[in-house]
């Protein structure tokens, strides 16, 4: 993998994970769709309150250490996927890794924000010492 992760911008690339398709469209909201349900109905156990029913965005809004309490205003979640990704303005299926970028705000109107990153794996090809040179004519 080459760690150089691309923004999916354009909705209507098509993502392969294992088995199943998904725009990519479709693929944000599916997920958006799961870490709200999971965030805000799902339950957590609290050792300090000793229940059962504190809701994960509830357990997430605080945390203490010693005697001091720490206001959380965001968490990042970062998911990281092997997947097949096809661009509209590719070359075919293409194998990677896609990112999965989770902002969740207990602050912000917009509570849930959610970006798609791919990362091409490293091709076979070695690369030609001439792409640099290329690369400084184009830019010209």
């Amino acid at each position: 993998m080459n760690n150089k992760f691309m923004t999916l911008d354009c909705d209507d690339d098509v993502v392969l994970l294992q088995k199943e398709t998904f725009k990519v469209s479709r693929l944000k909201e599916l997920v958006r769709e799961q870490i709200c349900s999971k965030w805000e109905r799902h339950g957590a156990y609290d050792y300090s309150t000793q229940k059962a029913d504190t809701t994960i965005y509830e357990f997430l809004k605080q945390i203490s250490v010693s005697q001091e309490t720490i206001k959380i205003d965001e968490i990042k979640l970062n998911l990281i996927v092997d997947c097949q990704i096809l661009k509209i303005s590719g070359k075919g299926w293409q194998k990677g890794k896609l990112k999965i970028q989770i902002y969740i705000s207990n602050v912000s109107a917009n509570k849930y924000t959610l970006s798609l990153e791919f990362c091409l794996d490293e091709s076979d090809e070695p690369e030609s010492p001439l792409d640099d040179f290329r690369k400084m004519i184009q830019a010209t």
